[in-house]
């Protein structure tokens, strides 16, 4: 019998070990044979035992989950008198050492704590809980685990972790004064726990196969310096550039570097525009004076009220003059070819209306680290985290037609500023700079540091991402993702939605197909049709099955078809008996394992530009199978899947490994495409009756001018052998050679390459791994352009 949770007030019984914690409260959820059904935003709440918020000063929460349908992202929220508030949160890291996902997290001061509440997931879904633990914190452990540092490692991660407690209260810096005395205490419990929270173990080192890139590529000899001014003289454009800084209140000599690094520039035409906030260090006013006067390209703006970030950058534009804006904060830096390189790409581009720049991060120890080599601009990847940002170039008509700055978004100003120029200017008129042309300093404050140091900017990133969909009429809206910085998209209901016919071919197999047709079932949609096309199954089992699945007419057709196996024409069989508007193509040995597979294909399909919907795909043991496939890349030149392997909670590759995305290709074993569009460009391609032919449909796609996306949030299982590896004999590796040589002819090796994979990447597989011969900078004595032919369009 289900224990109707929602709204109760009484205290409930989670069905699991609990220990440490009373007054459990649980809300929007049912309980049901130990499982919770969560509907959005479930919560469970609790206070912690008399014995712990006596006597501990640190306290664990230890979080086991045995069974979730969709991926856990556990958020702790704790009230230490003021209530609940997205600033006094912790994400629960998993524990990787147990088999068991159990999810820790530490408070601190738990004598003044009130209560807690836990955050499982944002969406719809299936818990079992085994366990809700909270404990006296494991002290010995850490203080061992402290001293086995040695003293500078230990003096790093107290630098790392005051540092995250410092850049917390500093977003409070205006409204401290006048608070109460249990709300000052509120205010530095919970910037402590943030600091005793933040995660380390991702933080900067240094690489030296970095560091010896920079080196090569770089450092500007005497004889580049020649080329550039040479070059600079030849251009028919010469912009003038304004750099937009506003100024508040930084440490002194970061504010003198960012300055003197500018004055440094190899591009002469350009005007630095500073608008200070009102700070109150008056060394700042002087500086700002002497510069001005010793430099007539530097033009100062003094306000006399503090208006925070936005109203600042505006000041500063209001100084501007130049034909393009280029957005720099405080306290980071610029390379010395920075300015002459957004010169160079707007010479080569000279319609062009936006322009961002691969960036890297400077750390506390001072050495450069973290590049983060981008592709092609992807909307879509942006509403996941600021990929424009930095270094972010902005056409002048463009920013004064966007309206500038918005108040209310402090924190993602410029964020909310490139959506608005983007709806203005589209998507092809944004070009990426493939090279480090930004330096972002790692300090107290600032989300160089990580994404959770200003939480409030990723509200305001929420809202104008919202802001973004309700001007584009799009259903979705942006919600937390579980990770600090990182925005998931929630899909909405559309109006009128389409019939999905699912496209199943299958031969035999049975111990594949019903789980896949079980969970389809289970998940079941009333606009969907399961059409299983049967490719000569001789199991009398699997006859017997099949033909039990026959008599439910209104849901599910089997067609036969004797033929010697292809995939792209038993596909397009399916396709052709079907009577949605919306072709699902699925293989038979997947199993959906999300709710809202079907609501999420048709929101993103009732975009227009969208063309093809993609999936998530994970093995059994919940490692990434696909989430997109690069072209032009792999052993054969053709495709390979990126993030391979990888475990499914991991983020990599600036989270890329998780965030909707663009891609040039996804896999056919789950794909979505209107049926219109797939007949239009021709469906699978009959000559590919095995491999890549998901690959060639995703390309006739675009080449239609739609888009190709992956969707994190649509979740499958994907039985595919781990251990079967590539085509090994010698009758497999001929057809794949032979298919491989079939798409070399059909596209050429122009048309693989994928705008969305760095240009800097290595190409004999999807690891983004740096090679530094493939890109050669335009800065470079003897390069006349780069490497992948017309500037911009990589």
């Amino acid at each position: 019998m289900a224990l109707n949770l929602f709204k109760r007030k009484k205290y409930a019984d989670l069905a699991a070990r609990v220990a440490g914690v009373t007054d459990i409260l649980i809300r929007n959820a049912n309980l049901d044979g130990g499982i919770l059904f969560f509907e959005e935003d479930g919560q469970i709440e609790f206070s912690l035992k008399s014995y712990l918020s006596g006597s501990s000063l640190l306290t664990q929460i230890a979080l086991g989950v045995e069974h979730s349908d969709v991926e856990v992202t556990p958020k702790l929220y704790l009230n230490y008198g003021s209530g609940y508030s997205e600033e006094s949160t912790i994400f629960l890291r998993k524990h990787e050492d147990d088999e068991r996902a159990i999810w820790i997290g530490y408070i601190l001061f738990p004598n003044i704590l009130k209560s807690a509440r836990l955050d499982i997931t944002e969406s719809k879904s299936q818990v079992k809980i085994g366990s809700l633990v909270a404990q006296k914190a494991p002290v010995g452990h850490f203080i061992e685990r402290f001293l086995a540092l040695g003293n500078a490692g230990a003096a790093d991660l107290v630098a790392r972790k005051a540092i995250a407690a410092v850049g917390y209260m500093e977003q409070y810096r205006s409204t401290i004064v006048g608070k109460g005395e249990s709300e000052s205490y509120a205010l530095l419990a919970a910037a402590a726990m943030h600091g005793a929270n933040v995660d380390t173990a991702d933080a900067s080192a240094a690489d030296e196969r970095y560091l010896s890139y920079i080196s090569r590529t770089e450092e500007l000899s005497s004889a580049d310096i020649i080329y550039m001014e040479d070059v600079y003289q030849s251009w028919a454009r010469k912009p003038l550039l304004s750099i937009i800084m506003p100024v508040f209140n930084p440490p002194i000599h970061l504010l003198q570097e960012a300055i003197s690094c500018l004055q440094k520039q190899a591009y002469p035409n350009w005007e630095l525009c500073i608008a200070d906030d009102a700070s109150p260090d008056p060394a700042i006013r002087q500086l700002l004076l002497d510069v001005s006067d010793q430099d007539s390209r530097i033009k100062i703006s003094f306000r006399d009220v503090n208006g925070h970030i936005s109203q600042a950058s505006n000041s500063a534009s209001e100084l501007a003059s130049g034909d393009y804006y280029v957005l720099m904060d405080n306290d980071d830096l610029l390379p010395a070819h920075a300015l002459w390189t957004v010169a160079y790409y707007i010479n080569e581009n000279p319609d062009c209306s936006l322009l961002y720049s691969d960036e890297d991060k400077i750390s506390i120890q001072g050495f450069r680290c973290d590049p983060y080599n981008k592709g092609k601009f992807d909307r879509f990847l942006m509403y996941g985290h600021n990929m424009f940002s930095h270094l972010g170039v902005y056409r002048r008509d463009i920013f004064i037609q966007a309206g500038g700055f918005r108040r209310g978004y402090e924190g993602s100003q410029d964020y909310d500023l490139t959506l608005r120029c983007l709806e203005l200017c589209g998507e092809d008129n944004i070009v990426h700079i493939p090279h480090v042309l930004y330096h972002w300093r790692q300090i107290a404050g600032s989300t160089s540091m990580g994404a959770g140091e200003k939480s409030y900017a990723f509200e305001s990133a929420k809202k104008a991402l919202n802001d973004h969909f309700v001007r584009c009429n799009y259903p979705l809206e942006s919600i937390d993702s579980g990770v600090p910085g990182v925005a998931a998209v929630r899909t909405l209901s559309v109006d009128n939605p389409s019939k999905v016919s699912v496209i199943i071919p299958t031969r035999d197999g049975l111990d594949v197909l019903r789980p896949c047709i079980d969970s389809l079932l289970n998940y079941s949609d009333p606009l969907m049709e399961i059409l299983i096309v049967d490719n000569g199954s001789e199991q009398a089992e699997t006859l017997q099955y099949l033909d039990a699945l026959s008599r439910d007419v209104r849901r599910i057709k089997i067609i036969r078809s004797d033929e010697p196996f292809n995939f792209s024409r038993l596909c397009n069989l399916g396709v052709s008996k079907s009577s949605g508007e919306i072709i699902c193509l699925l293989n038979n040995d997947t199993e959906v394992i999300a709710p809202g597979m079907f609501e999420r294909a048709r929101a993103w399909l009732s975009i227009s530009d969208i063309g093809i919907v993609g999936a998530r795909l994970l093995y059994p043991d919940y490692t990434v199978q696909h989430f997109g496939v690069y072209t032009g890349v792999g052993v054969h030149g053709i495709a390979e899947h990126c993030y391979h392997g990888l475990h499914d909670g991991h983020h990599y590759n600036f989270s890329k490994s998780k965030l909707l995305q663009q891609f040039n290709a996804v896999t056919g074993a789950c794909l979505f495409v209107r049926k219109a569009d797939y007949i239009s460009c021709g469906g699978c391609d009959e000559d590919l009756p095995v491999a890549y032919n998901d690959v060639d449909l995703c390309l006739k796609i675009r080449e239609g001018g739609l888009k190709v996306i992956c969707d994190p949030g649509i979740r499958l299982l994907h039985k595919e052998s781990k251990s079967r590896g590539r085509d090994t004999t010698i009758k497999k590796k001929a057809r794949l050679q032979r298919d491989a040589d079939l798409m070399i002819k059909k596209w050429g090796s122009e048309k693989l390459v994928d705008p969305f994979y760095s240009p800097k990447f290595k190409k004999n597989h999807a690891t983004f791994a740096i090679d530094p011969y493939l890109v050669s900078p335009p800065w470079k004595a003897r390069c006349l352009v780069p490497a992948f032919g017309r500037a911009g369009l990589t």
